[in-house]
Formats: structure tokens, sequence, C-alpha cells
């Protein structure tokens, strides 16, 4: 993925997983997208994953625990 576009994937993740464990899966279709996203374990500036509408930041990070439902969005940098 060169290009920013609006990307929709559904995954099937095991009960309990982790916004980790959803980076790892969308790294297997998209090889090198976690690269680009986080670096020594966290999100790298400008760019942000959020929950459901709210940013991993103000949850537990990548150690996020996921519920059947839940929205996962990569936010890509921006400016105007």
């Amino acid at each position: 993925m060169d290009t920013y576009d609006v990307v929709t994937v559904v995954l099937e993740v095991r009960d309990g997983a982790t916004v980790a464990e959803v980076m790892d899966a969308l790294d297997r279709i998209y090889p090198g997208l976690k690269n680009r996203l986080i670096r020594n374990g966290v999100v790298i500036p400008m760019h942000d994953i959020w929950i459901n509408g709210r940013s991993i930041d103000f949850l537990q990070g990548l150690d996020t625990v996921l519920k059947e439902g839940d929205v996962v969005q990569i936010i890509p940098p921006f400016g105007g």
C-alpha cells in the first residue's frame, strides 16, 4: 500500500485478541504495513490506531483487548 486509500478489511480474530495481533494479521495481508506504523512497540508520531473511534493512546495501547464487533481504524498522517 504505497498510497493512502480507504480500505476495509474484515478479519476474524480469536476472542481476546489484541490490537498488536490485529496488526500482525494485517501485516501478513499487506507486508510491510506494520513497520510503517509501529516502531519499538509504539505507533509512530503522526499516525494513530483507533478502536471504535477512540485512540489506543487512551486505552491500553497495542495491548488493548478487542471484543466482537469492535472497529479498528488506522489513521494516517494528514494535514491541511
